[in-house]
C-alpha cells in the first residue's frame, strides 16, 4: 500500500511537486526548443505525446500554481509544481517512470518514496492531452485526480 508525501495533500502535494519539477526543466528548455506536440514528439509504440504539459490551479492552502507533467522519451517522468503568484512551494518535484498502452497509461513514481502508482486513459485533442484517471495503489488519489482531470494538460515549455 501506498504511504509517504503524496498523503500530506495529495491536490497540492502532486500539483506542487510537479511544478518544482519543470521548474528545474525550464532552466533547459528555456534557450531550447520546445518540447511536446509542437514538434512533433510523440511515443512511438502508443502515440503519447512527450514533453511537458501543464494546467493551473487553485490550492486553498498554496494559491495559485502550475502543476507541469514531462513524459521523457526514455521513460523517465516528472511533475512540478510552480507559485504563480510569488508565494513558497515547500515540496520536493515528484519523479518516476511512465509506460503507455495504447490509450492508457501508467505513471509509477519512484521520489518521493511511498507515493505509488495510478494508471490514467488519455487523448489528444489538438495541442491538448486530456486525462482521466483509472486507478492508483494510493486511496487518496481517486479525489485529486478526478479534480485534476477537470481540464486539459497543455504543451509547456
Amino acid at each position: 500500500m501506498a504511504t509517504g508525501h503524496r498523503r500530506i495533500s495529495r491536490r497540492m502535494t502532486v500539483g506542487l511537486v510537479a511544478l518544482m519539477a519543470v521548474t528545474a526543466s525550464l532552466t533547459g528548455c528555456a534557450t531550447g526548443t520546445p518540447t511536446g506536440p509542437a514538434n512533433g514528439s510523440f511515443a512511438p509504440s502508443s502515440g503519447l505525446p512527450l514533453g511537458s504539459f501543464a494546467k493551473e490551479l487553485r490550492d486553498p492552502h498554496a494559491g495559485r500554481v502550475r502543476l507541469v507533467w514531462t513524459f521523457e522519451p526514455d521513460g523517465r517522468w516528472a511533475e512540478i509544481p510552480l507559485a504563480l503568484d510569488g508565494q513558497a512551494i515547500d515540496l520536493p518535484p515528484i519523479r518516476g517512470t511512465w509506460t503507455a498502452d495504447g490509450e492508457t497509461v501508467t505513471i509509477a513514481t519512484t521520489h518521493p518514496p511511498g507515493i505509488g502508482t495510478s494508471t490514467h486513459r488519455w487523448r489528444r485533442d489538438r495541442d491538448e492531452m486530456w486525462t482521466w484517471f483509472v486507478a492508483s495503489d494510493n486511496p487518496e488519489d481517486q479525489e485529486w485526480f478526478e479534480n485534476l482531470d477537470s481540464q486539459p494538460w497543455v504543451p509547456f515549455g
